[in-house]
């Protein structure tokens, strides 16, 4: 294992890992991008496949570029992003095509994958984050570890996310704390497992994960629920709703699985017909006090039983292991269309092979860069019956 490799990158995997040959076999390769002519130490090898780190580059990939912070990178680097390095707009493109070479390996279908963006927010767009703490460190977790790196700020944060993350380093604070800016107001709100003290005394809005009542904000007419699931970006996620309300189109009825805090239904047309559903009690709590739609909290088994009714779209924003346990269900309903939202592009491929497998028929997949700088992509698929 300790043997070194000279290897060119050829191409980045789902996952963002560069990929290369050794010796025949395929190796992924952290921080590798295409171009890059690289040293490669192997690290481990798992079902043929090797993995590897960056021992020397020997020579720069002609789209790799001077990374703006300190801690990005190997040898025990922030592993908050993988691709802070990586120029636009190939990175865009490989973005892009990750998302295709999925849907047409797994899912079978060959598709032109359409592309969104907001260039604009490449830096600064984040919104929510996860900080772990231990041992006088604050920061995110080293790739492929959980070794705290100690950050005092990151490009990719929103400066009202930044100041948060200062006013915390200067707290006792411990384990693990999520953080939700508003990036257009005042409010900061911290979500952690046990709330120190410390934390109630210097922030406004804090709560226990299993708070009945969290603190919330609204932010475009939507409910931001502290603990619960939101985008990572309040303004980059403008651009996938305006994609989702498209997409939808002239529904007159929408059914919204996996729901949430009702992020993708709330702002379509006053006259649409809308019921949510969601694990998430207090999220779907959220929602219905807007005043707008039916939400409910229920699981699979509701979702089943809302499938069955007849509605003019399906919106589905599921987790990221995706929505198999309700495709037969949802290949089933009467509906005219659906829309599925995913920020995974294998489960999403599929999920999307099993409702084709039964009859529906992908019409259209966009990629949309809601995490910019980072290997992670979202995809909006419409698919239409036959």
């Amino acid at each position: 294992m300790d043997k070194l490799h000279t290897a060119t990158i050829s191409s980045v995997a789902h996952g963002g890992y560069g990929v290369c040959r050794i010796a025949g076999q395929v190796c992924f390769v952290a921080y590798g991008i295409p171009g890059d002519v690289v040293r490669v130490r192997v690290v481990k090898e798992t079902k043929g496949v090797l993995w590897g780190a960056i021992d020397e580059l020997i020579e720069r990939s002609p789209d790799r570029i001077e990374p703006p912070c300190p801690k990005f990178g190997a040898g025990g680097g922030c592993g908050g992003c993988m691709w802070v390095h990586f120029a636009y707009p190939t990175q865009a493109q490989w973005k892009r095509r990750i998302v295709h070479d999925c849907l047409e390996r797994i899912a079978k279908l060959d598709v032109a994958v359409g592309w969104e963006e907001n260039a604009e927010l490449r830096l600064g767009w984040r919104t929510r984050a996860e900080f772990h703490a231990a041992e006088g460190r604050l920061g995110f977790y080293a790739l492929g570890s959980h070794e705290i790196v100690d950050i005092e700020q990151c490009p990719l944060c929103h400066a009202n996310l930044n100041c948060a993350l200062n006013r915390l380093r200067a707290l006792p604070v411990k384990d693990s704390v999520e953080v939700v800016v508003n990036p257009e107001g005042p409010e900061v709100m911290i979500a952690a497992k046990h709330p120190h003290r410390s934390l109630r005394e210097v922030f406004e809005w804090v709560n226990a994960l299993d708070d009945e009542r969290p603190h919330q904000f609204l932010f475009d007419g939507v409910p931001i629920v502290n603990g619960a699931f939101s985008q990572s970006s309040l303004l980059l996620n403008r651009l996938l709703v305006g994609i989702v309300n498209r997409t939808v189109g002239g529904a007159k009825s929408v059914l919204d699985l996996y729901c949430g805090n009702g992020n993708l239904s709330l702002q379509l047309p006053a006259e649409v017909r809308v019921l949510g559903v969601d694990h998430n009690r207090r999220a779907v709590r959220a929602a219905s006090e807007i005043g707008r739609g039916t939400y409910q909290a229920g699981d699979e088994s509701d979702f089943r039983r809302a499938l069955k009714e007849r509605w003019d779209a399906v919106i589905l924003d599921p987790p990221r292991t995706g929505a198999k346990n309700i495709i037969a269900a949802l290949a089933d309903t009467p509906c005219t269309s659906i829309v599925y939202v995913s920020c995974d592009p294998a489960t999403l491929a599929r999920d999307l092979r099993g409702l084709v497998d039964l009859g529906w028929g992908l019409v259209e997949a966009v990629a949309v860069d809601l995490f910019p700088n980072t290997a992670h992509v979202e995809t909006v698929s419409r698919l239409e019956r036959g």
